[in-house]
């Protein structure tokens, strides 16, 4: 087990105003809620869009 890295992912929260955040975990690490957007699917494509990012700019295997 020790060969497997953290798990990435990208989860979309709705706001008590309506609003949409996403909130990103990569290789383990949880980085700040970014936001707001005006629906779901803009904020899960710009969590999908900052997750390839980093996973561009980290060398090694991509999670």
């Amino acid at each position: 087990m020790a060969d497997k890295e953290p798990v990435s992912q990208v989860t979309v929260e709705k706001d008590r105003r309506g609003q949409y955040f996403f909130a990103l975990t990569f290789r383990g690490v949880t980085y700040p809620v970014t936001g707001p957007f005006t629906n779901p699917l803009q904020a899960a494509a710009a969590g999908q869009a900052a997750l390839k990012s980093l996973e561009a700019r980290t060398p090694g295997k991509k999670a």
